[in-house]
């Protein structure tokens, strides 16, 4: 029985606690070198400006120059953690992007047979074939082979990948007969 047509949230929620307690490790190191550069060079840009400014208004004491160093420098330092995904994408190197892969396949297998099921749409009560049929317009949809571009085709392949992995899961569920949940296993459950 779906839950509803739309799996985007669950999805999402699954790549974010990925992320978290996988993938922000790997970056780590790579992180703290991006916040220095970042921080040191949108500084002395702020700084820049903040002179200019300073000298516009003809102000004393340099305040406005202290002040946009300050933000300037917090900002850069920060700029580096919304990069990551960019990052991932784009330049991590091809063993970086195989840990990222294994981890989305071992935590979709890892995943609880609820939250599998929610990467579908489907809840407890679904038949194998609700199950296979949902799987099937995911596969015409997410299959890497449908990206229009480089970029796209890592995004295609990780949903790929996790969908397959929960769906394999799912699959070995039903055949030891543990779904689906009727009404009846509901109120003794």
């Amino acid at each position: 029985m779906a839950l509803r047509p739309n799996d985007n949230e669950a999805f999402r929620r699954f790549l974010r606690r990925v992320w978290r307690e996988d993938v922000a490790r790997l970056l780590q190191d790579r992180r703290a070198s991006q916040r220095k550069k970042t921080a040191r060079l949108t500084g002395k840009a702020a700084a820049a400006t903040g002179l200019l400014v300073d000298g516009l208004f003809g102000l004393k004491g340099k305040p406005f120059t202290r002040f946009m160093t300050v933000m300037g420098t917090s900002v850069g330092a920060m700029l580096p953690d919304v990069w990551d995904w960019k990052w991932l994408r784009e330049s991590a190197n091809p063993r970086q992007k195989q840990v990222v892969t294994e981890q989305v396949r071992r935590r979709a297998a890892e995943l609880p047979e609820a939250e599998a099921l929610e990467l579908f749409g489907l809840d407890d009560r679904a038949t194998r074939e609700q199950l296979k049929q949902t799987w099937r317009d995911l596969l015409h949809r997410w299959h890497p082979d449908k990206a229009t571009d480089e970029a796209g085709r890592a995004e295609y392949n990780l949903r790929f990948l996790a969908y397959k992995t929960a769906y394999e899961r799912l699959c070995r569920v039903y055949d030891e007969g543990r779904l689906p949940w009727s009404e009846r296993d509901h109120q003794t459950g």
